[in-house]
């Protein structure tokens, strides 16, 4: 009798942990994003990638060594009852390739770009002056992607080249 409790727990137990993953409730670790990506999306284990990842999004832009070709994946972690980062977007645009993208989800925004552009220095300045402002270094003609989070409704964010000199965003995706 004892045996078919054990064998009816661990069904439930099976159960449960297929029902999680079916409705979408487990994603992936935040360890695990690179490779998810790189298998999802059939990504070449040569190509480089350029990550980043706060508590509610990561951004990674992958590409080849000759920076010829790319493609970019976006994660989420979605408020309420999940756990882990769930794909939300991939793919490639101009916008990246050719400037400066900025997909924007309310709290988080990527910022995306294979740099032909040289941004060099990415700042985020809040207009109340209540949150410290934040500044992302980057090498300039070297691919990024950032995950910057949103800290206030009056935040902005600038861009410069080595020279000083702002540069804009090619597009920007907003999301909810």
């Amino acid at each position: 009798m004892k045996k078919v409790y054990v064998i009816f727990a661990v069904f439930l137990l099976l159960l449960g942990i297929s029902a999680c993953f079916r409705f979408s409730i487990v994603g992936v670790n935040r360890d695990g994003l690179e490779g998810d990506a790189r298998k999802s999306q059939k990504i070449d284990d040569s190509w480089q990638v350029s990550k980043s990842v706060t508590d509610d999004l990561g951004a990674l832009l992958f590409y080849d060594k000759h920076l010829n070709d790319f493609t970019y994946s976006i994660y989420l972690n979605r408020k309420g009852f999940s756990f882990g980062y769930f794909f939300r977007s991939g793919g490639g645009t101009s916008g990246i390739s050719n400037g400066i993208r900025a997909f924007n989800y309310g709290s988080s925004m990527a910022l995306i770009s294979m740099n032909k552009v040289n941004v060099a220095r990415i700042e985020c300045v809040s207009e109340t002056g209540l949150i410290q402002d934040a500044v992302y270094m980057v090498e300039p003609g070297e691919p990024f992607a950032i995950a910057i989070p949103v800290t206030d409704d009056s935040m902005t964010v600038k861009i410069y080249d080595q020279n000083g000199n702002e540069i804009p965003i090619t597009e920007i995706s907003s999301y909810d």
